[in-house]
């Protein structure tokens, strides 16, 4: 029996958002609720089988896509270590607890790299053969897709590019890496600095409103930061589009036409020349859409050739 859509889910801190996702990443039905992550094991579970049962889970095909924070490795689909706001036992193995759950096949991965995959297929990279989607918050987070298949690494901590030693001006990030300028490239990093230098702001975006002229320079080293950051990564990976999302994206060109100019300092002619930065477009949608083209993508490679 042909299906034309299946269930996909995109795990939070505090939210879980679950959807029936067509072939093409369209959405037909959408639903959320309390992901209890940071409670425990069993009320978690429990509200992605609450999410299951509103979405007929039964009623779809043989495979169910899920984005998860954390590092998921591709062979076990284990979360490695620990992740914060998820309360689990380091090294869970979230693919088979997954499995039994939903009595389903699983296929799971990052959550940025479900965005990031979604923004390529069906949002603002969509056209593009190799695409970075970069999610600028709380801190840095990037996934990265080449060919339509999203890049995983080793151990499937490929993408982040938060954290490479690019130089910093600013104070030491929790990560251990010198020279890690997420502290100075993130949005929790700008209201930090903010603050510091004495202004009355509660979030990134209202340092983007102020004409303070301390503003305006703590925005220019933001930036830069930033700028580093991402030329690192094209340097790397010759992108063709650089997707921008997150809290920080809301500025617009407050943000984006300062990040393009600076790009010009932390990236080679050949590889700018083609080159689009812009802001997402799937908004919060973007997680569950492309954890559900994932399974999408390992549906179509089981199937039966000429099925």
């Amino acid at each position: 029996m042909a299906h034309s859509s299946l269930v996909a889910f995109d795990l939070g801190g505090t939210e879980l958002k679950a959807a029936r996702i067509a072939a093409g990443g369209r959405v037909e039905r959408f639903t959320r609720l309390p992901s209890m992550a940071a409670v425990g094991e069993a009320p978690l579970f429990a509200a992605i089988a609450s999410a299951a049962r509103q979405l007929d889970v039964e009623n779809s095909p043989g495979v169910v896509g899920f984005g998860s924070p954390g590092v998921i490795h591709p062979g076990s689909g284990i979360i490695v270590d620990r992740t914060p706001n998820v309360r689990l036992a380091a090294d869970f193995p979230m693919r088979d607890r997954l499995e039994r759950l939903l009595e389903r096949r699983v296929v799971i991965d990052n959550d940025a790299n479900c965005a990031a995959l979604a923004e390529h297929e069906a949002g603002a990279a969509k056209g593009a053969r190799v695409s970075i989607t970069v999610t600028v918050g709380t801190g840095v987070g990037a996934g990265l897709i080449v060919d339509g298949r999203i890049v995983q690494g080793a151990s499937g901590g490929a993408g982040e590019i938060g954290h490479v030693p690019v130089g910093s001006d600013g104070p030491p990030c929790r990560c251990g890496v010198e020279g890690c300028a997420e502290p100075m490239a993130s949005g929790a990093g700008l209201l930090a600095r903010a603050r510091e230098a004495g202004l009355d702001v509660d979030s990134a975006r209202e340092v983007f409103e102020s004409r303070d002229a301390v503003a305006a320079e703590l925005i220019d080293r933001m930036v830069d930061h930033l700028a580093r950051i991402l030329g690192s990564a094209t340097q790397v990976l010759n992108p063709d589009v650089i997707v921008v999302g997150g809290g920080v994206a809301q500025a617009g060109e407050k943000l984006f036409a300062p990040l393009r100019a600076a790009l010009e300092r932390y990236t080679l002619a050949s590889h700018r020349e083609r080159l689009r930065i812009v802001p997402a477009t799937l908004g919060e949608q973007a997680g569950v859409i492309g954890a559900g083209l994932m399974a999408w993508q390992a549906q179509r490679a089981a199937a039966p050739r000429g099925a």
